[in-house]
């Protein structure tokens, strides 16, 4: 999420310089100031457009994106080739012409995450070549479970079908390595319950079709790709790390050999991202969108890498730009307004980390033209999973951090539960800063210890979770305007630490609570004459998030006390 500089650090760090001590710690009242932002900026992965999952919920656990709209309304009505999706097109064994033109377009599709668009061109290059053995090969491919979206047996056994039917093609007409792409794609898609066995079965079949071609670079990336899709086990605690390991060693050397290749660049910023590495896709992740100027996703795909390297401006401005794009295909595909965009595959994500990015630097304006319809659409909604509520709730974080607060007081209360509070916690935040501290109070009060009854399984664990995190930061908050800075470092502790537990931080795409609570720790600590505490709170909520300007100013001015001390 880098293409642009930080600028927005030196504004809020001087701002901070000016505030009272109390006011770090209310980090976002300062904010309020520039309370009534009029939507200056006109306003596809994971989440719909509340948050909600795609149709069949079938997601790989733990991962980046929720699912995807898998809706045909999506795809064009008449078969185009779509430009501007970057590149992983390659030749294949065709007498037609346009059946190459669409497989390879098939291709840049798929890798740029435009799945129904992917199919239907593999699906005109094999109406265009009956006989293409490869395009077969790529319908099946493209049809196929990706990093995000699982595919259960029954959604295999045509694709199984349609890659047995390559096979024979090809064993008259393909080449060694058409037969080699084909014979490895098998596997993936025999019979059996267990589809993670079969991904593993296919990414050990591709490395070892990269292994034969090794100066390969698509060969290369689909390997890459197999491994990262196999390094993802339903319910498994943790991923594969040989397996995500061996994807990054693929597609290293491919992007040494082409610094360009965008579907390279697409899986080593996931792959780096998972493994705790981001700042290695940095420099490539600054090339991405202009490679793929119409691909929303590649274009939201640097913010992967920019937000965890602490580049929260850029993060911001490269998903405004794939939801600018995203509105754009809405209208192109004819989609009414404003549901229409809303149900494209990956809108809703990239609205929600832009979200993340523009919190977290301190941009309002981009943030309250992505939270407002975000809130309004999800606050209509009467049916979503806990997860999706807890991810929506973004757009009243960003309301409560930018808006006026009499336009917060306003927003109509929701129907689902888990946005019920997010809207008391909103509201709680807009009565702080206008220092009507006993309706905050009331706020507090009525955001639930739990909505679960009973026992909480594993969905709602963290939107429960999160109850807790705005209970506590509201509470803190409170304390703070009342001078009782103990009371709200024991309260912004007590949130920072369910923030910080291993359920909670899984949800890292972005983070699901905006900011590291950590460093309202520091503050509150600060206030109350710690130093030396605050100082190691500001350390550790750096460690969670790099080149925080808030963290960073409450470190210098907790380091400046300690000096004076000694």
């Amino acid at each position: 999420m880098r293409a642009l500089e930080w600028f927005l650090i030196a504004g809020v760090a001087c701002a901070l310089l000016a505030a009272p001590l109390q006011a770090q710690a209310d980090h976002d009242m300062a904010s309020h100031a520039k309370a009534a932002v009029p939507p200056g900026k006109p306003l596809s992965e994971a989440q719909n457009a509340d948050g909600s999952t795609g149709p069949d919920d079938k997601t790989h656990a733990g991962h980046e994106e929720t699912g995807h709209s898998h809706d045909e309304s999506t795809v064009p009505k008449v078969a185009t080739l779509l430009p501007g999706y970057g590149n992983g097109g390659f030749p294949i064994t065709t007498t037609v012409p346009q059946a190459q033109a669409f497989f390879s377009n098939g291709m840049e599709l798929a890798a740029a995450f435009a799945h129904k668009a992917a199919i239907a061109a593999m699906v005109e290059a094999v109406r265009l070549d009956p006989a293409c053995a490869m395009c077969l090969w790529g319908e099946a491919l493209v049809s196929g479970p990706t990093i995000n979206y699982e595919s259960e047996p029954k959604e295999r056994a045509p694709l199984l079908i349609m890659a047995r039917k390559a096979r024979t093609l090809a064993a008259k007409t393909g080449t060694a390595r058409e037969r080699a792409l084909i014979e490895a794609l098998i596997p993936r898609y025999l019979p059996g319950k267990d589809t993670h066995a079969r991904d593993v079965a296919y990414a050990a079949a591709m490395q070892k079709v990269a292994a034969r071609f090794p100066e390969d670079n698509e060969i290369a990336v689909l390997a890459a790709d197999a491994l990262m899709v196999s390094s993802f086990a339903k319910d498994a605690e943790d991923f594969d790390h040989k397996a995500m390991d061996g994807a990054i060693t693929l597609l290293e050397a491919v992007l040494k050999r082409a610094g360009e290749h965008t579907p390279a660049i697409h899986f080593y910023i996931h792959a780096t991202e998972v493994s705790g590495e981001p700042a290695k896709a940095e420099r490539y992740a600054d090339k991405l969108a202009a490679l793929a100027p119409n691909a929303s996703h590649l274009v939201h795909m640097p913010s992967h890498t920019f937000f965890w390297v602490g580049r929260y401006q850029d993060a911001a401005d490269t998903n405004w730009r794939a939801v600018e794009i995203g509105k754009a295909n809405a209208k192109r595909l004819g989609l009414p307004e404003p549901k229409g965009v809303w149900d494209l595959p990956y809108h809703s994500h990239n609205v929600i980390f832009g979200l993340g990015g523009a919190m977290m630097a301190g941009d309002p304006r981009t943030a309250l033209n992505l939270a407002r319809p975000l809130v309004a659409h999800s606050a209509e909604r009467e049916k979503a999973e806990p997860f999706s509520q807890m991810l929506a709730a973004a757009g009243y974080f960003a309301m409560a951090r930018f808006d006026d607060p009499a336009a917060v007081l306003a927003l109509p209360e929701p129907k689902l539960p888990y946005l019920k509070a997010a809207r008391h916690y909103a509201r709680g935040e807009a009565l702080v800063w206008l220092r009507d501290l006993a309706a905050a109070k009331a706020e507090l009060a009525a955001i639930p210890a739990q909505v679960v009854e009973g026992k909480i399984d594993r969905d709602h664990r963290a939107p429960e979770q999160m109850l807790g995190i705005a209970r506590g930061v509201l509470e803190g908050r409170i304390a703070m305007a009342e001078g009782r800075t103990k009371d709200a470092v024991k309260a912004f502790t007590a949130a920072a630490e369910i923030e910080e537990t291993k359920d909670f931080m899984q949800f890292s795409d972005p983070p699901a609570f905006w900011y590291p609570v950590r460093r309202d720790v520091a503050a509150a600590l600060l206030a109350s004459g710690d130093a030396a505490g605050a100082r190691a709170a500001a350390e550790d909520s750096l460690r969670l998030r790099p080149r925080d300007a808030v963290a960073e100013e409450v470190l210098r001015r907790a380091e400046g006390a300690v000096a004076r001390v000694h």
